[in-house]
């Protein structure tokens, strides 16, 4: 049970964004008091909804969601005003506030911090509405500068970190789909042809791999913290795009097998070679000996659609500088 609510995530990063997000609310919740505001409950809300742990961003704050908060008090101050019950107050704010929810929507989900927080400010208004929605707004404020500040000086987004969880994965995923296919290759079973899903989704988890390479170069370049990893990235990158191509090959490899339904022990040597030099070179070690076999095992094979695919994830192989 606790493998499978772990498996895939890591856990050392949502860990460290719980104790953000505390740590932030906290120390705005402290500000706003000490600035005289009571119950300053908006400064401490903002640091909970703003952070995101997304490692590949210039600062890990969602300025949408700060948006939608600065949205949500405005609209809460606006139906206070309002002269109705508090029922068709409620209602009012949350009709309102969905909708310029659906507007204001982060990614691909509507920002719901806008009907929300209309709501605590609805919940929590007593006294003047008017000095209740200035301190309202500029407890907000506190809470955005706090979320911004702690978010870019404590842990600060780690693409690189990321990036090589990701290429671990990646590896993995080859190592287990080449070996897959060399045995199929080697015994005429035919399995590859209920694999070839899985195929796919790691060829294509491995473009997504890819696409991120240039939010983490920007991230990298805008973060105080992070600058000196740079470096660390363009090796990264190198060996993510290559990964890639195998994946790709992988892919097609599967495919044309499970098409010919071909038993060869040698293709199935040199796709275990193949597999060898792979899972080397994604770990930054020498291959020259393991595509040495796997070319040698290809060597004079007259099989066109196999060997050529075969050749060629070789000749990508080789391609990767140093």
């Amino acid at each position: 049970m606790i493998r499978r609510l772990t498996a895939g995530r890591d856990l050392v990063t949502e860990l460290r964004l719980a104790i953000k997000m505390t740590l932030g609310g906290t120390i705005a919740w402290w500000i706003a008091s000490e600035l005289g505001a009571q119950r300053p409950l908006f400064a401490a809300l903002v640091p909970l909804v703003a952070m995101t742990g997304d490692p590949f961003a210039a600062v890990s704050v969602s300025i949408g969601r700060i948006v939608g908060v600065f949205a949500g008090v405005g609209l809460g101050v606006a139906v206070t005003h309002v002269d109705v019950g508090s029922t068709w107050r409620v209602a009012l704010a949350l009709a309102a506030g969905t909708l310029i929810a659906i507007v204001l929507r982060v990614g691909e989900r509507p920002n719901l911090e806008v009907p929300i927080a209309a709501l605590f400010l609805i919940g929590f208004a007593s006294g003047s509405v008017s000095e209740l929605g200035v301190q309202r707004i500029w407890e907000t404020a506190i809470g955005a500068v706090v979320a911004i500040v702690v978010a870019t000086l404590l842990w600060p987004p780690d693409p690189v970190r990321e990036l090589a969880r990701r290429l671990t994965r990646l590896r993995q995923a080859l190592a287990a789909d080449l070996a897959a296919i060399a045995d199929d290759l080697a015994t005429g079973s035919g399995a590859t042809s209920e694999q070839l899903d899985d195929l796919r989704e790691h060829s294509l988890d491995a473009v997504r791999d890819v696409f991120e390479l240039a939010p983490a170069g920007r991230a990298l370049r805008f973060s105080p913290l992070r600058h000196r990893d740079v470096p660390r990235l363009d090796e990264l990158a190198r060996r993510i795009n290559l990964g890639a191509r195998v994946a790709r090959h992988a892919r097609s490899l599967g495919r044309d097998v499970a098409d010919t339904h071909l038993r060869d022990p040698a293709l199935a040597a040199a796709t275990r070679h193949l597999a060898d030099a792979t899972d080397r070179l994604l770990q930054g070690q020498d291959a020259q000996e393991a595509l040495e076999r796997a070319e040698s095992a290809l060597t004079g094979r007259s099989d066109a659609v196999v060997s050529a695919q075969l050749r060629q994830l070789a000749a990508d192989l080789r391609s990767l500088p140093g």
